[in-house]
């Protein structure tokens, strides 16, 4: 009797077990998932899976518990997530428990590194059910679970449809530092005369009120003086300069004969020299003219229309105290297209005027120059010899080459060839590295700066160079000490790269705080972007100075935010006409999946 009964105790035991499972099972849409966000989203180039568990009242057996493992699935494979285990109230072991009286709430959060394609990955989980004395703590995945605790799933649960990458796109190049150059372009050159011209004019005007400021008559004028103390010197230069601004053909022709004005009063200038040192020489009257032409014989004279004088132009700005000069330096040195340089200029309204009045009319001019030992080399003619026979200029010549020529990849080419043959200059190697660093060469650019840390470890720019080319790496920590230690060597570089650490580590407040400073930059409007600040990012980007196809695909971003389909895809496309790769990346970019569907969308994404 006490046998039947134990048996009778024991099957009521094992299907109310059951039947606790199987009502689970069946109740499985009751309990809710919300990801968070949703989709899930990536941050320092990991992909974070958090979610939020609704269990419930009356649901969760007390002799059950629920074993749930995320999954993350896409056309490269599949990465099971860390597993968690909910239990019953009865049941012993490791897990979260939940009460069947009142259910509960959990919560889940793991991560991954994100890979290109990851972009229409899927979280997806499917709870195992099954009943214990004590959670099954050896688990690690689903099929543990159902071999050895005979497990049941329950219905599968989508997560998140998608990874948000919008993170990522945080611009990490920062403030390179180019170590000084020593090259002194006036060496050699006993005296100089500038005469000034009026904007987009070639006509003499001494009463010209640049003229007037730097009395260019009298130090034209001097230049006989000069002549008729020294003697004729070895080499005269005539140049003809035009300001940035304006179509640059157009310029080149003023140039051209604003430095045909300066000839003539050149020509004058000599006619009148020799005509003295011929009288002194007491030269017959009818042989001056052959005197004078013996004379200049042997004198060189070269002539030239350097067009748009952009060297000097950031050589001023950089004396001068534009309070945004170092943007403007930024903007010459960064963007090869001169067209769309002098707009981007032109577009900061704030300092232009002080462009127009400071800057620009001392670059309107033409210069006599005399040489009376060796003539440095004009900035074209170090220019084509870097390009065909580098060995032919001296270090500084080389480094000056390379500071002048706005093409990176050249640039590149100019120091690398000076780390080869001057191995034991820092300033090559810092350069190299900080234009490898530019140029994405993130290898060579720590093989140059290695070796400028060995040669001038303390120098503030291979420290700040250093800094930038670790935040790449993803060593913050190291990046961050690098830039503590060249902002105290005094690098203004560095302070200006920490706002770029935080955004990397998802510190978009601080970053925020610390970008207010540089305003109208890309930057500042991704962190306020992220700090869903959409409206204030929209009004930061439309002021950036360059309006890149990276400010046109961010602004395209904040208005699908916004729900604004027109200026969406307005700005989608004006990227990728400047970028056809872009093309790929909205069509898989989770900002954009409310217009997947949509056919003016589609047929901006489409791949021909």
């Amino acid at each position: 009797m006490k046998r039947n009964l134990f048996a009778i105790v024991l099957i009521s035991v094992l299907l109310t077990g059951c039947n606790g499972l199987s009502k689970m099972k069946s109740n499985s849409n009751r309990v809710r998932y919300q990801a968070n966000p949703n989709p899930v989203e990536t941050m320092d180039d990991k992909v974070v899976v958090k979610f939020i568990g609704q269990i419930p009242e009356k649901y969760f057996d007390k002799h059950c518990a629920m074993f749930i493992q995320p999954v993350f699935t896409w056309e490269g494979g599949n990465i099971p997530l860390d597993p968690i285990t909910l239990k019953g109230e009865k049941v012993a072991g490791d897990g979260t428990i939940i009460n069947y009286a009142n259910g509960g709430r959990f919560t889940y959060s793991d991560m991954f590194d994100f890979k290109p394609g990851m972009e229409t990955g899927r979280v997806t989980l499917t709870p195992i059910g099954y009943k214990a004395k004590t959670t099954d703590e050896d688990a690690r995945f689903a099929d543990d679970v159902k071999r050895d605790d005979k497990g049941v799933e329950f219905a599968p649960v989508l997560l998140s449809d998608g990874v948000n990458n919008t993170s990522s796109w945080v611009d990490i190049k920062g403030n390179i530092s180019i170590s000084p150059i020593n090259y002194n372009k006036t060496q050699g050159i006993v005296e100089t005369a500038d005469i000034y011209f009026l904007n987009g004019t070639s006509e003499l005007d001494w009463d010209f009120s640049m003229n007037q400021k730097f009395d260019a008559r009298n130090t034209v004028e001097n230049l006989k003086r000069i002549m008729l103390e020294q003697g004729l010197p070895k080499q005269i230069s005539i140049t003809g300069w035009a300001s940035p601004e304006g179509e640059e053909t157009a310029n080149v022709g003023v140039s051209k004969n604003r430095a045909d004005v300066a000839t003539a009063q050149l020509n004058r200038i000599l006619d009148e020299v020799l005509t003295a040192m011929a009288r002194r020489a007491k030269i017959k009257p009818q042989d001056v003219d052959y005197y004078k032409y013996q004379q200049l014989k042997q004198l060189v004279i070269t002539t030239r229309a350097a067009g748009e004088d952009w060297v000097h132009f950031v050589v001023m700005v950089e004396a001068s105290e534009i309070q945004d000069k170092h943007a403007i330096i930024n903007i010459v040195e960064t963007q090869q297209n001169v067209i769309k340089r002098e707009q981007m200029i032109r577009n900061m309204a704030e300092v232009y005027d002080e462009l127009q009045d400071d800057i620009f009319p001392s670059l309107r001019r033409a210069q006599i120059a005399l040489y009376y030992s060796e003539a440095r080399k004009t900035d074209a003619e170090l220019a084509k010899i870097a390009s065909l026979n580098p060995a032919k200029l001296t270090f500084d010549e080389l480094m000056y080459a390379a500071y002048i020529n706005y093409n990176y990849d050249t640039k590149l080419k100019y120091y690398k060839w000076a780390t080869e043959n001057h191995s034991s200059e820092w300033a090559a190697w810092n350069n190299a590295g900080a234009v490898a660093f530019y140029l994405g060469d993130y290898d060579e650019a720590e093989r140059y700066l290695n070796v400028a840390r060995d040669l001038n470890p303390h120098n503030p720019d291979v420290l700040n160079n250093t800094g930038l080319l670790c935040l790449a790496q993803k060593d913050y920590a190291l990046s961050k000490y690098y830039f503590e230690e060249a902002k105290r060597q005094g690098s203004s570089d560095a302070d200006a790269n920490m706002p770029i650490l935080n955004l990397k580590r998802g510190n978009y407040d601080e970053a925020q705080r610390a970008l207010k400073g540089t305003p109208c930059t890309y930057n500042l409007a991704f962190a306020q972007l992220m700090n869903e600040e959409t409206g204030t990012a929209i009004r930061t980007l439309d002021c950036c100075l360059d309006q890149n196809c990276d400010v046109n695909y961010l602004r395209a971003v904040a208005y699908a935010r916004l729900g604004d389909k027109t200026n969406a895809l307005k700005n989608l496309q004006a990227s990728i006409d400047e970028n056809y790769e872009y093309k790929k990346r909205a069509a898989v970019d989770t900002e954009f999946r409310e217009y997947w569907d949509d056919e003016e969308f589609k047929l901006i994404v489409k791949l021909y």
